[in-house]
């Protein structure tokens, strides 16, 4: 276990150097997604509130902006991983893949340590930026505290665990650019952070199932704005765990046979 964990923390060293190492790419980090979410939360605002509330009865006027930006501080988790993901492909190009292949480290802790880096270098100024409204619109708040705590750990649990499945999904392919393409904006569509997923259609919910960001995201915001407890919200926790586990049990098999596929098929460089 120990070793376990000295992998995941060399990956996240590695992943901090090579990404992170301007100071000037936190302006990107904090400025996009503050539009994103500005952009959003004025998209609300010529709609009537009382029309909305006959799908969603805990939302009003008044809370509407931190209905959003609870989905977008989700969706910032969840976002950053699969940016990380599609940015996984250098690690075939330059050869860092084949050596990490060629080493008895754990393919499990290589793509943990790749997330955790992720996640929390990626979100962590946009969520001060939250803090702040969140401060401000203290009065429009109805919270359970302890299903917000245990919500906040659904998403970093969750977003993670999306984070080393699209990561090991990356391992088959040099040319993975198209996931991005399908899991960045359809996730945020579909998940329910620019539209509510109760006023969508059948077709369209049944695409929201499939993004674990769906139940999370909902659950924070019956938390922090309806103070439903936790066990109100059972459905979403049961839900959260089935698709954590079928992600978990994903990424051990794409890790397993990526690197089978890997050393069956490549060249003397592997790649």
């Amino acid at each position: 276990m120990i070793y376990f964990f000295k992998v995941v923390r060399a990956e996240m060293v590695k992943q901090h150097k090579n990404y992170f190492h301007n100071k000037s790419i936190y302006i990107s980090l904090f400025f996009w997604p503050m539009l994103v979410f500005l952009s959003t939360y004025y998209g609300y605002k010529p709609f009537n509130m009382d029309k909305i509330r006959n799908h969603i009865t805990y939302l009003n006027s008044s809370n509407v902006i931190l209905f959003v930006l609870i989905g977008y501080v989700s969706m910032s988790f969840f976002r950053s991983l699969v940016q990380s993901a599609w940015r996984f492909s250098s690690e075939r190009i330059f050869g860092t893949l084949e050596l990490i292949y060629l080493t008895p480290g754990n393919r499990l802790a290589f793509v943990l340590g790749n997330a955790i880096s992720s996640v929390f270098e990626s979100v962590w100024l946009f969520v001060v930026f939250s803090g702040v409204i969140l401060y401000i619109k203290g009065n429009a708040f109805n919270a359970n505290i302890a299903s917000a705590l245990f919500g906040i750990m659904l998403v970093i649990v969750l977003s993670l665990l999306w984070g080393m499945l699209l990561n090991s999904l990356f391992l088959y392919s040099r040319d993975t650019g198209f996931l991005f393409t399908i899991l960045e904006e359809p996730m945020e569509i579909f998940a329910g952070i620019k539209v509510p997923t109760a006023v969508f259609p059948l077709w369209a919910k049944g695409i929201s199932y499939v993004f674990p960001l769906t139940y999370v995201a909902e659950f924070l915001r019956r938390a922090l704005l309806n103070s439903e407890s936790i066990y109100e919200l059972r459905s979403f926790i049961l839900a959260s765990i089935i698709i954590g586990s079928i992600m978990l049990s994903l990424t051990i098999f794409f890790l397993k046979t990526g690197e089978a596929h890997a050393k069956e098929t490549g060249s003397m460089s592997l790649f």
